[in-house]
């Protein structure tokens, strides 16, 4: 939870208790009211904390168990009400939220200068929209990692099953900045019994940084890699509009090197914003050192960064173009890599195989790595079907508002599914944005 769903949480409570400080309002029923609304509260920071259950869902249930156990619903006209009520959210989610991948085609139509989508199909360029323009990779840019560790595993640089002490992975945990990925593999590891000793295999680490995008686990990687090796290998597969690659967690923490007692929000953003780019990949990569030495402790830090300072940091991440992206993808899924990264690449990325094993019946290959912010969402897709269709799918996002960012979830799924899938789809999206100016 964010410091406003505290403060949020904290003000029904204080309200809930300063009603007493009149002595009328003092009666059993009005004591019952503030008990329940008490505990409702409590439940919803338990779901949220312990559960990891999303805010606003927790929220609107606990508004919804308020009002059951409110003892005036249950009139004949408070039924009444709550039940058009009821009836009004439920069609508007059934609108808003129903399966419509016109909306990502929409939105690519609208937003020509912040978005780009590239298709090829069995090798052929299908659909090539704004596919030059570099944009910022969000997590997306940790396919690049993972080919860089299959090479190395390929060429007896680092042993795969070598044990990684779970600690120096937690030197790059910063709590609160990665939507929960990092817990959610350490349970996963601890689960399938992954974990001996506090230590976990190398490849282990690896999966974690794709399939459930633990930023932790990239930024080990890029040290363990060496990051100058990884950017050698960008120029090496032939990816030209790709800058260098340089960690994700530390920037984060540039906020509070810059700032002193004097500065303002909109200052840190203007001192943030003035750091040429090379000087702060440098700063990045300098910085991330002392977490993995341990001169910097991130657990002295707390993340509460406002959105227009996450911008910044969002805005310069690592950026490349939807094509190179392709490309790629497209060394991915054509086996073009030695036999070991081969099968190395095709482990780490096809975690959609396994995870919904219905993909089973439709595809023989389908790969996947999406990257996000609070203003981006991108994804990178492979898919081979059963009679051996290959397709490479690559859509880049940007300057997202937080309405547009969850349609665009919603509706994600099923755009790609029928850009794979149906002939007349990609036409129809390929038509569309070659209609643009």
């Amino acid at each position: 939870m964010n410091i406003w769903a505290w403060i949020g949480l904290s003000g029904i409570v204080v309200f809930t208790l300063l009603a007493f400080l009149r002595k009328e309002y003092r009666t059993k029923e009005k004591i019952r009211e503030a008990f329940i609304t008490i505990a409702i509260v409590l439940a919803i920071i338990i779901t949220v904390l312990l559960f990891n259950v999303d805010y606003i869902l927790a929220f609107l249930l606990g508004v919804i168990a308020y009002i059951l156990l409110d003892r005036k619903t249950y009139t004949k006209k408070r039924l009444i009400i709550y039940g058009g009520i009821i009836i009004v959210i439920g069609a508007a989610f059934f609108v808003i939220f129903r399966d419509n991948p016109d909306y990502v085609l929409n939105h690519l139509q609208d937003n020509r200068e912040t978005t780009s989508l590239y298709v090829v199909k069995n090798g052929e360029e299908v659909i090539a929209y704004q596919s030059d323009i570099v944009r910022p990779l969000a997590s997306t840019v940790k396919i690049m990692i993972a080919l860089e560790y299959a090479m190395q595993v390929e060429a007896g640089a680092l042993d795969k099953t070598q044990p990684v002490p779970l600690d120096e992975l937690s030197r790059f945990f910063y709590e609160g900045t990665d939507g929960n990925a990092h817990e959610t593999w350490l349970e996963s590891i601890h689960a399938a019994g992954k974990v001996k000793d506090a230590q976990v295999p190398l490849h282990e680490v690896a999966k974690g940084m794709i399939t459930y995008s633990s930023n932790a686990n990239t930024d080990y990687l890029l040290h363990l890699l060496d990051i100058s090796a990884i950017n050698k290998r960008i120029e090496s597969v032939g990816l030209t509009q790709h800058e260098p690659i340089y960690p994700l967690v530390s920037p984060l923490l540039f906020p509070e090197y810059i700032a002193d007692d004097s500065m303002d929000k909109e200052d840190i953003i203007r001192e943030l914003e003035a750091i040429p780019m090379e000087r702060y990949r440098e700063l990045a990569v300098n910085l991330s050192k002392q977490l993995k030495e341990g001169t910097i402790d991130i657990n002295d830090h707390s993340f509460d960064l406002p959105l227009e300072v996450q911008k910044v940091w969002s805005d310069r991440l690592t950026r490349a173009s939807a094509k190179d992206y392709g490309q790629l993808l497209t060394i991915i899924s054509n086996d073009e890599l030695p036999a070991e990264a081969a099968a190395i690449m095709r482990d780490l990325m096809e975690w959609p195989m396994e995870i919904n094993e219905a993909n089973q019946d439709y595809y023989t290959h389908i790969g996947s790595k999406g990257g996000s912010t609070a203003f981006i969402l991108n994804d990178a897709l492979y898919a081979e079907d059963l009679e051996g269709d290959r397709i490479e799918i690559v859509l880049f996002t940007d300057d997202l508002n937080l309405w547009q960012s969850l349609m665009l979830q919603n509706n994600i799924n099923s755009f790609e599914v029928n850009l794979i899938g149906d002939e007349a789809y990609r036409l129809k999206v390929k038509q569309t944005l070659e209609e643009q100016p």
